[in-house]
């Protein structure tokens, strides 16, 4: 029995799985990791960086030499509120650029960049419960197999045939929905997390599925499990939170918690609008300025080519559209208060089925292919829950795929997608899964290797049109539902992003541009302290929508309480600043330089043309002025290299 005496709030035990030797190794963590680094996503980049650092670059990310992490951290499963959320961190499939694209400057090869997910649901408090703060898993099994997680034990488990089925005569998993209700059935009480076919066909964008529909998203973790002969992992316990100082923190938790209840109460603040319509109240926001916003004009359309169309088509998918067919509310463990996700249900049509709502991402990149139809987007959501697609990703490359088929590019590929057809959508996204299609085959690649192939199939002349097309060029991991071209801070944020070039969960800048936030020091300013502050969030375990000051002396006393570790504001705050180097540091090691993080693709230097954002792109000079205060904030070299992370508290 492994000694616990000096953790409070984490269960001080890790386990070192070896799919290749088929071992198991558990052991009690250094204390200075999570004094350095908190827990979650801050633990899990230091144990990346650790391999990293001792191996070199991974040159590919889908060799059993990547590293895949499944875990939580001090606050899971205690009564914060939202302190429901895992992490998941890897080496992503998806964000690599080893080879030079034509006409593309600068460029700098890069293998693919640490991608951190956070997910609710109920697997990362159940995680926590039997006994385990952080699974790390090195190597490839020689078969299909699942891991066990349960009192304090994790045992390698070959992968019953039930998980499995025969589709085009080739052995794939069955839907994620499928293997989790098996899971449920085999253990009662546990909770589980799996790859989909898509995963197992080693798509760079598939996901983790956890409880049905919650998903360690972007990147590609289903890819790297599938990479690894690994279908799932399920665990159960009862272990319980050991609290430091139990009366403070029951009363700094009552606290919080009223904080929390009195900002969802306030109609002034966004999270007031959650319970009632998720993350879906940025649609309205986007597209004509409401809930709390100004004018609009920014929710993108064809591509990213606009971000504005005809409001009588909107309307069809707008934040009334998807409240119409919600249902009860469905939310992640511990969450209180916040409750975003409800079910949703469409009684009858060839889209009919129970579910949850779409969120607002989702339905965003899917408005970008021009679909307006509110049930197809429903389905196409469960759908690629089902087969474990992230549905971001996907959806950006369906918008590409489309406006190259417009162009006439993929015809040697014998597929037909156009622009809003939900019927070619779904023959694209079920092509790409199981690989069953010429069309699915290409895009089933990380995007610079669907460049290059088509590329080489067409005459010079028209490779800049092709590469136009693409906005995930040079490892993007694809723009979020924002248009780009609008809010100069917002693109710092998509560019910076440690994730890689696109992502929007790190810094989100909409309200603080629209309130007059402009001048580029400023604006650089703003995205660091974001971005720091988010790498405490997730290493918290608390969702992004936790809407108390995480750096106010009640939190970090009630952090105090919980672990018996102590910080003042400044030594809380550079936990934040060493987490998001670090990770900054790993991606230098895989080749990220300012090249990366400078490129701008074709499509957004072209000024949108309708709505009340008219007029606006990309300004290079800008952002290039942005650029550069950041990195002087940051401490980094002008072309992007972070300092040595000192690993000392």
């Amino acid at each position: 029995m492994i000694s616990k005496t000096n953790f409070y709030g984490y269960q001080g035990r890790w386990a070192w799985v070896d799919l290749t030797q088929q071992r198991v190794r558990i052991e009690e963590p250094p204390l200075e990791y999570y004094k350095n680094f908190i827990g979650g996503r801050g633990v899990q980049a230091a144990l990346i960086h650790d391999l990293i650092k001792k191996k070199g670059p991974l040159e590919d990310p889908l060799s059993p030499l990547n590293r895949i992490i499944i875990g939580n951290s001090s606050l899971n499963d205690t009564f914060i509120p939202t302190a429901g959320r895992g992490s998941c961190s890897f080496i992503s499939p998806m964000t690599r650029s080893p080879q030079a694209i034509p006409g593309l400057q600068d460029h700098h090869p890069v293998w693919g960049l640490i991608t951190h997910s956070s997910c609710g649901g109920h697997f990362p408090n159940r995680l926590k419960r039997a006994g385990f703060d952080q699974i790390i898993i090195d190597g490839r099994a020689d078969q299909p197999v699942r891991l066990l997680v349960c009192e304090g034990q994790v045992t390698i488990v070959k992968a019953e045939e039930e998980l499995f089925e025969i589709k085009g005569g080739q052995k794939v998993p069955r839907p994620t929905s499928a293997i989790i209700s098996f899971l449920n059935r085999k253990y009662p009480g546990s909770s589980s997390v799996c790859l989909g076919p898509a995963g197992w066909n080693l798509i760079p964008y598939a996901n983790l599925v956890l409880d049905y529909h919650r998903n360690f998203g972007r990147g590609g973790g289903g890819a790297v499990f599938g990479s690894k002969n690994l279908v799932a992992i399920t665990a159960w316990g009862k272990q319980p939170v050991k609290i430091f100082d139990e009366e403070q923190f029951s009363k700094l938790t009552k606290k919080i918690d009223q904080q929390v209840e009195e900002a969802v109460a306030d109609p002034n603040q966004t999270v007031s609008f959650r319970p009632q319509t998720g993350t879906t109240w940025w649609l309205d926001r986007a597209f004509r300025g409401d809930y709390l916003g100004q004018v609009g004009g920014y929710l993108p359309w064809h591509n990213y080519d606009e971000g504005y169309f005809d409001p009588s088509k909107y309307e069809q998918v707008s934040t009334r559209a998807f409240l119409n067919i919600s249902g009860k509310h469905q939310v992640c463990h511990r969450c209180r208060h916040v409750f975003c996700t409800r079910q949703a249900k469409v009684a009858q049509g060839e889209f009919k089925g129970e579910g949850v709502r779409p969120e607002f991402e989702t339905i965003a990149l899917w408005i970008n292919c021009c679909l307006m139809d509110r049930e197809a987007i429903f389905y196409l959501n469960k759908r690629a829950n089902d087969l474990g697609v992230d549905t971001m990703s996907w959806g950006s490359l369906t918008a590409t795929a489309m406006e190259l088929t417009e162009k006439g590019f993929l015809v040697d590929y014998q597929g037909s997608l156009r622009f809003g057809d939900p019927r070619e959508m779904l023959l694209f996204l079920e092509g790409i899964t199981y690989q069953s299609s010429p069309l699915g085959e290409l895009f089933g690649r990380y995007p610079d290797a669907v460049i290059l192939e088509l590329i080489a199939s067409q005459p010079r002349s028209y490779h800049q049109d092709i590469i136009y097309c693409f906005t995930q060029t040079y490892g993007g991991l694809g723009y979020a539902g924002i248009e780009p071209k609008v809010f100069p801070g917002m693109f710092t944020a998509y560019g910076t992003s440690n994730r890689g070039r696109g992502d929007h969960t790190y810094a989100w800048t909409i309200q603080a541009e629209e309130a007059g936030l402009k001048e580029p020091e400023e604006l650089a300013a703003y995205v660091l302290q974001a971005q720091r502050g988010k790498a405490m969030i997730d290493s918290l375990g608390l969702c992004d929508f936790f809407p108390v000051d995480i750096f106010q002396a009640e939190f970090i006393s009630l952090y105090h309480a919980l672990t018996g570790i102590a910080y003042d504001e400044a030594s809380w705050r550079a936990c934040g600043q060493r987490i998001f180097n670090l990770e900054r540091k790993i991606n230098n090691y895989q080749g990220r330089k300012r090249s990366y993080d400078a490129f701008i693709p074709a499509k957004l230097l072209v000024p949108l043309k309708d709505g009340p954002q008219a007029g606006k792109a990309v300004r290079p000079l800008l952002y290039h002025r942005i650029l550069d205060h950041y990195y002087q904030l940051q401490g980094w070299t002008d072309q992007g290299e972070a300092p040595k992370v000192l690993f000392e508290f």
